[in-house]
């Protein structure tokens, strides 16, 4: 060993800031660089969806079995959410809650300070958010207004209801019965 070499034993000791959840952050933030250096931002954003949707669904059946309801209303959807962040280290909170639009606030993102090198993490709320409202309500569109990923001090996210809403860049999510039969 040079002389600038550290022994196992102060290693151990060392102040490093990491545990689980920043390596499976780190994980998560270099994985959707590469995928968004490999194949370019839109199509990452869509395999972004697919892994959403798969984890939506089973975030949805977890509330479900938890309300032992097969829906969840609208007020229990936004619970559901507000929750979900808080679990996840996220500080929402409801700014607007009406029949046809709903808008959170974000004061802290559960992904920490790693969403400034990875916007593309707003995706994963947007599409678990928006899987969750449309499976709800039948329909949503979420619009990501400011983010933190963005520079902001915290985070906007508008959920439309209403699909003749004026539309602000938002995404489309259309629950299974969205084009068949009526949702309540």
């Amino acid at each position: 060993m040079g002389p600038e070499a550290v022994g196992v034993a102060d290693v151990a000791r060392a102040s490093i800031a990491i545990d689980r959840e920043d390596f499976l952050g780190m994980v998560f933030g270099a994985f959707t660089d590469a995928l968004d250096d490999a194949v370019g931002r839109s199509e990452a954003s869509g395999f972004i969806a697919l892994v959403s949707m798969a984890v939506s669904e089973e975030i949805k059946a977890r509330y479900l079995r938890a309300s032992g309801t097969p829906r969840l209303d609208l007020a229990a959807t936004v619970d559901a959410m507000i929750d979900l962040k808080r679990r996840l280290g996220g500080d929402f909170y409801v700014i607007e809650a009406t029949p046809r639009r709903i808008v959170l606030g974000n004061r802290r993102c559960p992904f920490g300070e790693l969403v400034k090198k990875s916007p593309s993490m707003c995706m994963v709320t947007s599409n678990v958010f928006g899987h969750m409202v449309a499976e709800s309500q039948g329909y949503g569109r979420i619009t990501l207004g400011d983010t933190i990923a963005r520079g902001g001090t915290g985070c906007r996210i508008v959920i439309d209801l209403d699909p003749d809403a004026p539309d602000e860049g938002g995404q489309d999510y259309f629950g299974q019965d969205y084009f068949g039969k009526d949702v309540a």
